[in-house]
């Protein structure tokens, strides 16, 4: 179980990465991913500015650029831990958020995610989640697999559906188990709609075990009311700094509070 966070030209990138059968290929993903995101935006870039007449309108990588980038990374890092004997039981998933903001200042969310980690927005309250889980019995996933001539088995113990005894459809690594779990990105885009979208939570399927993308945005912007509701005027915009930056452990706790028996890694993004 990893995370990152990183600030970059153009944007911030925050990661979630949970491994599973070893800590090795999300230890792999913490080193590599970012530098590989770096690597293919710089060349990207140039074949942008290359192909335009006027250079000076991309000063700032555009959106599209992030986006293949992001691809080629996470093709990358599939490829390199496929192809090392030491991973071939281990895996991890991934779920990134980059939030690209533009030269006229015009911000865009970009979810990138391999496997049942999640992203989830808050906009005015209101969940919205930025990444799909990738389940075997979500129903995308499953006519992939069951197009394999794989299948797909309730694991009655656990409470889960499993192919090739994994609780997921999609992850980095796990060679054992290719191709009936992908290591296929799946990127989407969302626009930011300044004043309405308050914060972005990332977690491991340790949390959403527990609680839905709804009860995780109303648990935080409670506890933030909560807290504050004695508080007075002028210690307030300290005290919500304090609790922002320690928010993403309030959910941590809350969850294993309620149960969870996975792994519980957490970050949040405020907007």
């Amino acid at each position: 179980m990893e995370d990152e966070y990183f600030c970059s030209e153009g944007g911030r990138f925050t990661a979630v990465f949970d491994g599973h059968g070893g800590s090795g290929v999300s230890q792999f993903l913490k080193k590599q991913l970012y530098s590989y995101v770096q690597q293919f935006l710089k060349e990207k870039h140039w074949e942008e500015r290359d192909e335009s007449l006027d250079k000076s309108q991309h000063k700032i990588p555009s959106v599209s650029c992030h986006v293949s980038a992001l691809r080629a990374a996470f093709d990358k890092v599939e490829q390199d831990v496929v192809e090392d004997d030491e991973y071939e039981y281990q895996g991890s998933t991934a779920v990134v958020v980059f939030l690209h903001e533009s030269e006229d200042g015009h911000r865009t969310l970009l979810s990138a995610n391999v496997g049942d980690s999640r992203a989830v927005l808050s906009r005015r309250g209101t969940a919205i989640d930025l990444s799909r889980d990738h389940k075997p019995n979500d129903e995308k996933e499953k006519a992939r697999i069951m197009a394999l001539g794989e299948t797909i088995e309730w694991d009655q113990d656990c409470k889960v559906h499993r192919v090739r005894n994994l609780s997921l459809a999609r992850a980095i690594g796990d060679r054992y188990a290719k191709p009936a779990v992908s290591g296929e990105v799946e990127i989407q885009h969302f626009p930011v709609v300044e004043d309405d979208d308050e914060f972005i939570v990332l977690a491991s399927d340790g949390l959403w075990d527990v609680m839905t993308s709804q009860e995780v945005v109303t648990f935080v912007h409670q506890h933030i009311n909560s807290q504050l509701a004695n508080v007075s005027k002028e210690d307030e915009g300290n005290y919500k700094l304090v609790l922002r930056k320690n928010m993403a452990k309030f959910l941590a706790r809350e969850a294993i509070r309620k149960g969870s028996a996975d792994n519980v890694s957490v970050l949040m993004v405020w907007l």
